[in-house]
């Protein structure tokens, strides 16, 4: 099994309960883990055989923009379901961070994770 990995992938929308947070973009952090059967692309060297992932941060990045939801739950879990969409993958984590949550904290964070059976 291989995993790709996309690292603090950083968007902006509106997400939050407060009157504020309706109004101003925030940023968000996302990082989503992703593993599947990489041995055709391993030998054929070919991007076909292989999950784009500029592909899938591109879909990620266009799932938060487009949200306004109140709740990192809900949009965490429409992420994941993006991703588990694709009958290739196997198993995939998704944790969103929103750092101007608490000014006393770096970020607070939701993660999910699913697997096929």
């Amino acid at each position: 099994m291989a995993v790709i990995r996309i690292n603090d992938l950083k968007v902006r929308t509106l997400i939050g309960a407060y009157s504020w947070e309706r109004v101003n973009k925030q940023e968000l952090v996302i990082n989503i883990t992703i593993e599947y059967d990489a041995s055709k692309a391993c030998v054929s060297d070919k991007l076909k055989d292989a999950l784009n992932y500029d592909s899938l941060a591109t879909k990620a990045i266009k799932t938060v923009e487009s949200s306004r939801y109140v709740l990192l739950e809900k949009l965490t879990s429409k992420l994941l379901t993006g991703i588990m969409s694709d009958k290739r993958v196997q198993a995939a984590y998704v944790r969103v961070d929103k750092p101007q949550a608490l000014a006393q904290a770096r970020c607070v964070s939701f993660e999910l994770s699913a697997a096929r059976r």
